[in-house]
């Protein structure tokens, strides 16, 4: 008797006669030479009636010598091709008993509704630029007359800067005027829930807010009627509409 690797006896010292898996790999020439058992077998095999031969690699095969070919595995009651004949049956279905028992005792609970980004806060601000000479420094050129010009905020972000078509850049906020603002010197970004922040995004000359310098690259809740400071002399008041 041999052992197969699934645990099964298996009269067959190559494949098992019981579930076809491989045992040694020998074929039945290297199992004649090696037991004297399969060379009985294989005379008296020759010599019965009983005998068919596998319709994947015409080996012969005896109908009592199990439901396995010895050399492919081909399976006679089934018609399943060789190699593993467990792998080709799907797994077995759960009774109802043990789906009952395997089912959650608590019915699903319901996933959160997704939050979905609302626009209803763009165009609720507006910034209002002005020149304001109190604001320059002692090295500042004179500053310019220019009426306060009003910009509403109908995007989520919104660049405060000056223009520069060499470098493409298009500020929505922009201070052409005054020199001493970076062409990227700012942003002032709208939140879905209505929140407005500003971050100044490595200015030259840095940027102030009701009179305090701010941290680069830090960002900072911006409230109605706040102002932000930059530049020679240029004055941005943040109002919500």
């Amino acid at each position: 008797m041999y052992t197969c690797p699934k645990g099964h006896n298996s009269t067959e010292a190559d494949f098992c006669s019981e579930c076809g898996a491989k045992i040694m790999g020998l074929g039945i020439a290297q199992s004649t030479a090696n037991s004297s058992q399969t060379t009985t077998r294989s005379v008296s095999i020759a010599s019965s009636s009983s005998i068919q031969p596998c319709p994947d690699c015409s080996t012969p095969h005896e109908a009592d010598s199990g439901n396995f070919c010895e050399i492919c595995g081909y399976n006679f009651l089934t018609g399943a091709k060789g190699g593993d004949p467990l792998s080709n049956f799907p797994p077995p279905i759960k009774s109802v008993a043990n789906l009952a028992a395997t089912a959650p005792t608590q019915p699903p609970q319901p996933l959160p509704d997704a939050t979905i980004p609302h626009v209803t806060a763009l165009g609720c601000w507006q910034v209002t630029i002005s020149i304001d000479p109190t604001l320059a420094t002692p090295d500042s050129p004179t500053a310019p007359t220019q009426a306060p010009i009003t910009i509403p905020l109908n995007n989520p972000t919104n660049l405060i800067g000056r223009t520069s078509q060499a470098r493409a850049i298009h500020p929505e906020i922009p201070l052409d005027l005054d020199d001493a603002v970076s062409s990227r010197h700012a942003i002032l970004t709208l939140h879905p829930d209505g929140a407005l922040v500003l971050r100044d995004i490595g200015s030259s000359n840095g940027t102030m807010v009701n009179g305090k310098e701010i941290a680069i690259m830090s960002d900072i809740s911006i409230a109605s009627c706040d102002e932000i400071t930059l530049g020679h002399w240029t004055r941005i008041k943040v109002t919500a509409v």
